[in-house]
């Protein structure tokens, strides 16, 4: 996430944004695949002031954005889905907004 070789202007290095994707996504954003169900624990670094990333999932699309006070989950195709946030069910059928648990 840092300019280390002094080669940005050189482009993208597609694997190494792989590893960024994944620290966010099953890092910060704490996704999991747990008891057969969708699950998430999201927290912000102090420093940040959100993050948002989209997963396809068993035909679903869904983004979510991490923010400050809140986390907001948004079902853009597929069926509704079970998962859970901070260990409670919710069902997605739209967007659903969660109070960011610090």
């Amino acid at each position: 996430m840092d300019n280390y070789n002094n080669d940005t202007e050189d482009g993208l290095h597609i694997t190494s944004m792989t590893g960024s994707w994944l620290a966010i996504v099953q890092g910060f954003a704490q996704m999991k695949t747990w008891g057969g169900k969708l699950s998430f624990a999201p927290f912000l670094p102090s420093a940040w002031t959100g993050y948002a990333f989209h997963i396809n999932y068993r035909g679903r699309l869904i983004k979510v954005a991490v923010g400050k006070e809140n986390v907001v989950f948004t079902l853009l195709k597929g069926e509704p889905l079970d998962l859970q946030v901070y260990g409670k069910d919710i069902t997605l059928n739209g967007s659903h907004t969660v109070a960011l648990e610090k």
